[in-house]
């Protein structure tokens, strides 16, 4: 008689299956995204996605309590918030500007500049084989760009500035996370983007449809479930267990930009993609030891 799946077999499984979940949402996420910024402009999108992604997460807040807005660490919070306002405004323009499946490419790169940040910031040892492993993965990124053979445009420099604020939002929510709870780095990650959100969309503002609302409820919507699937898929497994199935994010978003937009991915754009996850998987399978820290993934 085969032997019964262990608990962690199941586990894994469950973390994989929330992975999926989360590559398909943001897949989705992204082609609203683009659709919407055929009307409006990123910042002002920026906003709204704030807004109504803090309605959404009023419940959780209120069930937690005053206690979850108890804080000794309110400047870094906000450092935190300013780096994920940095991320998404960054990430909304270039998928608003560049071909999906190039700006998704881009995308994982964040975690190569985490890594980096956190030797830098936190003193973190830097091993012969990571380093070897970081110069892969931004070789990958290198071949996405591809600067001094292709026009470098502003969407492309938006995309690079977008993953260096979610380098910078994920080593605040590391350095939170040995004193804060998960749902106090939430709510002040939600609640302290508001103003610095709302002084950006002010410099665009416009008014808008019945249709651009409900697009707009959409993202917000999208972006608060494909978190929660990511923060699921990396609480039940390892992340060098489900961070591979992270690739099936550039398989649906490039795919919903063919049907949709009619583009084309070439296949360097696949080449540099596939490397730069490889090389993140290498990372974080070294790190499996230490806690997890959910990923932003423009969302």
């Amino acid at each position: 008689m085969p032997p019964m799946p262990t608990r962690l077999n199941s586990s894994t499984a469950q973390g994989i299956f929330m992975m999926v979940c989360a590559s398909a949402t943001i897949a989705v996420l992204w082609a609203v995204l683009r659709i919407a910024s055929e009307t409006m402009h990123p910042f002002y999108i920026l906003f709204w996605r704030s807004v109504f992604g803090v309605l959404i997460l009023l419940p959780v807040f209120v069930r937690a309590g005053p206690a979850s807005l108890k804080t000794d660490r309110l400047p870094v919070h906000a450092l935190r918030s300013i780096c994920g306002v940095v991320a998404m405004g960054g990430i909304f323009y270039s998928v608003a500007n560049i071909p999906l499946g190039q700006a998704m490419a881009i995308n994982y790169s964040g975690p190569l500049f985490a890594t980096l940040g956190a030797v830098l910031i936190f003193r973190e040892a830097l091993p012969k084989q990571r380093i070897i492993a970081l110069a892969i993965g931004f070789a990958g990124m290198l071949i996405v760009v591809r600067p001094g053979v292709d026009h470098v445009s502003l969407g492309v420099l938006a995309a690079l500035i977008g993953v260096l604020g979610m380098a910078g939002s994920l080593l605040s929510i590391k350095s939170l996370a040995a004193t804060e709870a998960n749902t106090t780095i939430i709510a002040y990650g939600n609640t302290l983007a508001l103003p610095v959100s709302f002084g950006l969309a002010l410099t665009v503002w416009q008014g808008m449809s019945w249709l651009e609302f409900g697009l707009l409820v959409a993202i917000g919507a999208l972006s608060t479930v494909a978190q929660l699937f990511l923060n699921r898929a990396l609480k039940l497994a390892d992340a060098g267990a489900v961070l591979p199935v992270d690739f099936l994010r550039l398989v649906f978003v490039t795919t919903l930009g063919a049907v949709l937009f009619g583009e084309q991915t070439p296949l360097l754009t696949w080449l540099g993609a596939g490397i730069i996850l490889c090389s993140t998987v290498y990372i974080a399978r070294q790190e499996t030891r230490a806690p997890v820290v959910a990923r932003e993934s423009g969302t």
